[in-house]
């Protein structure tokens, strides 16, 4: 049986999904601690990792038998690296530097097959948990299931975002903030009145048409406001991330704990 997504339910249901990034730690364990913790989804991420494809499969497939949602950051918006990544189980598939509506078309027929898109067909059992499903049924439910996030990188997707996500197909529409606010001319400054600008809009128009917004971010407390401000998708830090403030927290903590009174 092909896997519900139950990110994918969640956020067309309105609700709010959170999440970790691995981008250090290609490891099973790191998928079992995410979901352990609770995590909605876990995000692997192809385009600034040395992670191959043989690392990526056992995460998926350990995410999908832990019921914790995979989604696969693909190093660029081309067929090939989609193809792989959704042949593998990948349950959601975020496509970086996304910036015109042609763009978006192409992407979405990577998804779909004949006679809506152009994806090849390959029933694995990566896909199927080791099922065999009719053909018809299988192409149902891979549709179905499958969750497309496209990133919003560049003042020239600003620009074209209401034609962008106009178009049917998109799930989630996600903040590059680094790399937009580069491009915008203010490296870094997530709270600049500018990126703020910028995120109201994509939250907007990504409700006028129905679609959930989301961000990826290391500051907790951004990330949490701008959930707060309508953003659904909701992916904070990274593994490494995470384990160096429990570590320097818990050490902090020690050497308090330790000190003679009158070190204090």
């Amino acid at each position: 049986m092909i896997n519900e997504n139950k990110v994918k339910s969640a956020l067309k249901l309105g609700k709010t999904v959170i999440g970790s990034e691995a981008s250090r730690f290609g490891i099973t364990d790191l998928v079992h601690i995410f979901a352990q913790a609770g995590f909605d989804f876990i995000f692997i991420d192809m385009e600034h990792t040395t992670f191959n494809l043989e690392t990526v499969a056992q995460m998926i497939q350990v995410s999908r038998l832990l019921d914790i949602t995979p989604i696969v950051r693909v190093p660029d918006a081309k067929y090939h690296l989609v193809a792989k990544v959704t042949d593998i189980g990948a349950q959601g598939i975020m496509i970086p530097r996304v910036n015109t509506p042609k763009q978006v078309e192409e992407i979405v027929s990577w998804l779909r097959y004949p006679p809506d898109g152009i994806r090849g067909y390959a029933q694995t059992s990566h896909q199927t948990n080791y099922k065999s499903l009719s053909a018809e049924d299988f192409i149902a439910a891979i549709e179905k299931e499958t969750l497309l996030l496209i990133q919003i990188e560049r003042k020239v997707a600003l620009d074209h975002l209401d034609e962008m996500l106009s178009i049917p197909g998109i799930d989630v529409a996600v903040l590059g903030i680094m790399d937009l606010s580069v491009d915008l001319g203010i490296p870094g400054q997530i709270n600049h009145p500018l990126m703020t600008q910028s995120i109201e809009k994509i939250v907007s128009v990504s409700q006028k048409y129905g679609i959930s917004s989301g961000i990826i971010a290391g500051d907790l407390e951004f990330v949490a406001d701008w959930g707060r401000k309508g953003m659904s998708f909701l992916s904070y830090a990274t593994g490494e991330r995470i384990l160096f403030d429990a570590a320097a927290k818990s050490v902090q903590q020690l050497r308090i704990s330790i000190k003679p009174p009158e070190d204090l």
